[in-house]
């Protein structure tokens, strides 16, 4: 019988261990600290190794556990760890495969704890990189090329720039606008510790560097963006590394347990809707399928909305069926997926159009899709409101079109979703128009979180307040 040795502490690594619980396969975990332990699900056939282990530690390691296969799925610059894995299986005669990401250009925000590593052939590509990327980036190229980052948006904001601390090269970054806070004069080397706090001081989303090996404190800047969670832009592709992928590792996996009959299951899609802010605007019912699922997608609001609680899923800032399905159809590793919706799912929601295209060949026939209800904008309001809305009709002014005027003649109660055309101000213009000054309208804005704000008036009232433009209103003529 075949008996598995895993070295994780990635991604790739937990979700080998995931597939060895739910196909009952024995395997032994090795992972490096307490947060690659703190990932893994706890199950009966995962045996977990916490702590580092040096080449001659990892040989007494399989000699005295009887492993036949070692999977090493350490993270791409893991090199040392990786050199004394193959070592020990030299030494022990053990079959060693490396796990290899089949692209880490298709790595997106989200994968918490283990980093995110673009690779691009140039500065120019870099530039068209950083512009698909959101907060604060930390360049640390040299200041040779530093103009070439002003082509990013709102850079300067976002761009701090590390340089060498001559008094040329400073003079040079402020006469390019880069100055104050936003320019870091250091000599290096730089530790990987180091790399960390100026990341956490400067509120870093994105690192970019060259490959420039160790001398120029690549391995260190690529820990520090790993364990800190954040994308790493490296100008500079890497040799093709050899290996096989995780889905290929699977296959492997079953081939060398012949005693188990592994078939081929549908995958799971759950289509969440989130209420109106955090987890405990969901079900719980919802929520316990969300802390299962391996890849989670949504818009980054509500991604980030989960980040703190749940770190095992790889998050990716996705939420349209166009965009969606293609990275599903090449990571075809992930088999618990959630999409996140706000609001309730069936109330003007993208979960509609998510479901059809799902329910479509071939998508119909690798997944079963199910949906979980959230708390909608109006159920909510209402109750903050202490009214019913049995007799509320219901419209969109969100990115849609509606004769408001029309659906309030005919109603007495009109719950309204507003977006940034459509506004609350102009709202109050058409109904002053139209003849309802008297109108009664409750406006709610970022409704459930601290700083929720209800405010009720007639249209003269409040129609030169500022509004959230996602606000919401009911209207009672």
């Amino acid at each position: 019988m075949c008996r598995v040795l895993i070295f994780g502490g990635t991604t790739e690594g937990r979700i080998l261990a995931e597939y060895c619980h739910e196909k009952k396969i024995n395997a032994w975990v090795s992972v490096a600290t307490g947060y690659g332990r703190s990932v893994l699900m706890e199950s009966q056939y995962l045996h977990i190794h916490e702590n580092p282990m040096a080449a001659h530690e990892m040989e007494g390691f399989i000699r005295q556990n009887g492993i036949t296969l070692v999977l090493d799925a350490t993270h791409p610059y893991a090199t040392l760890a990786s050199e004394n894995i193959r070592s020990a299986c030299n030494q022990t005669g053990t079959a060693c495969k490396r796990i290899v990401r089949e692209s880490s250009e298709n790595l997106k925000p989200g994968d918490q704890g283990e980093g995110k590593v673009l690779w691009v052939s140039d500065l120019e590509e870099a530039i068209l990189a950083l512009q698909k990327i959101t907060g604060n980036i930390l360049v640390t190229t040299g200041s040779k090329e530093l103009s070439a980052f002003t082509k990013v948006d709102s850079w300067e904001e976002r761009i701090f720039a590390r340089v060498l601390p001559g008094l040329s090269v400073i003079s040079a970054c402020e006469q390019m606008g880069i100055k104050g806070k936003h320019l870091i004069a250091m000599q290096g080397p730089f530790t990987a510790e180091m790399n960390r706090a100026m990341i956490r001081q400067y509120d870093i989303s994105c690192l970019v560097t060259k490959e420039a090996g160790h001398a120029g404190g690549f391995p260190e800047k690529m820990e520090a963006a790993a364990e800190c969670g954040i994308t790493a832009v490296v100008i500079g592709r890497p040799g093709k590394e050899d290996g096989m992928t995780v889905r290929e590792a699977k296959e492997l996996l079953s081939q060398a347990m012949p005693e188990l009959q592994i078939r081929t299951e549908k995958k799971k899609v759950s289509l969440i809707g989130t209420g109106m802010g955090g987890e405990d605007q969901m079900t719980v019912k919802a929520w316990k399928e969300l802390q299962q699922c391996d890849v989670i997608f949504g818009a980054e609001r509500m991604l980030s909305g989960i980040t703190s609680t749940i770190s095992r899923a790889v998050k990716v800032p996705f939420y349209t069926s166009r965009d969606i399905l293609p990275w599903l159809d090449v990571h075809e590793e992930f088999t618990r997926i959630g999409i996140l919706y706000s609001g309730d799912t069936g109330f003007y929601s993208g979960t509609k159009k998510m479901a059809e295209a799902l329910a479509k060949e071939p998508y119909c026939q690798r997944y079963d899709t199910v949906v979980f209800p959230g708390i909608s904008s109006v159920s909510y309001l209402c109750s903050r409101l202490k009214t019913d809305w049995e007799d509320v009709r219901l419209v969109s002014l969100h990115g849609r079109t509606c004769d408001v005027i029309k659906e309030l003649t005919l109603n007495p109660r009109v719950f309204v979703l507003l977006d940034g055309i459509n506004t609350v101000k102009s709202l109050c213009h058409i109904l002053k128009e139209q003849g309802y000054h008297k109108a009664r309208l409750s406006v709610g804005e970022r409704l459930s979180y601290p700083d929720e704000r209800i405010t009720v008036g007639t249209p003269e009232e409040i129609k030169e307040q500022d509004f959230d433009m996602l606000s919401v209103v009911l209207i009672e003529r």
